[in-house]
């Protein structure tokens, strides 16, 4: 990934689903960075101001924060009213929060099946408060 963006996601096909790589400088941007990836396999569009906003927390500390977000991804395009069509991720040291750009879903583009699973795939180890970088299949 040397030629890599600091931040950044790849979407692969495979069979009836999708794997993604994303990486980071830390840990939060390349949760952050695998979250807009699952949103963009899902729905396309822009927040809307008139739809409002999500917040979602988790407390702190989080073991595997990847795959927590990711769950909190999943959980907000399957029971939400509106789309998800962005999400900033932000961690201290009582909590993770996630915020959700939304928009009315009859105003998005719908640019695949909702997720029904996330598998954390294999990846190479990093030194700790290091470059981030997670591998998951999107099952659909």
């Amino acid at each position: 990934m040397a030629t890599d963006p600091i931040s950044g996601h790849r979407l692969h096909p495979h069979t009836a689903d999708v794997i993604v790589e994303a990486w980071g400088p830390d840990d939060v941007a390349c949760a952050e960075e695998a979250a807009r990836a699952l949103i963009e396999i899902c729905v396309s569009g822009e927040p809307d101001p008139a739809a409002g906003s999500r917040v979602s927390r988790v407390p702190a500390p989080v073991s595997d924060l990847v795959r927590t977000v990711l769950d909190e991804v999943v959980f907000v395009l399957d029971t939400s009213e509106l789309a998800p069509v962005s999400v900033a991720v932000e961690r201290d040291e009582s909590d993770v929060t996630l915020r959700f750009g939304l928009a009315q879903r009859d105003t998005v583009r719908l640019t695949g099946a909702a997720p029904k699973a996330i598998v954390m795939l294999p990846h190479e180890s990093v030194e700790a408060d290091g470059p981030s970088q997670c591998r998951f299949i999107v099952d659909v």
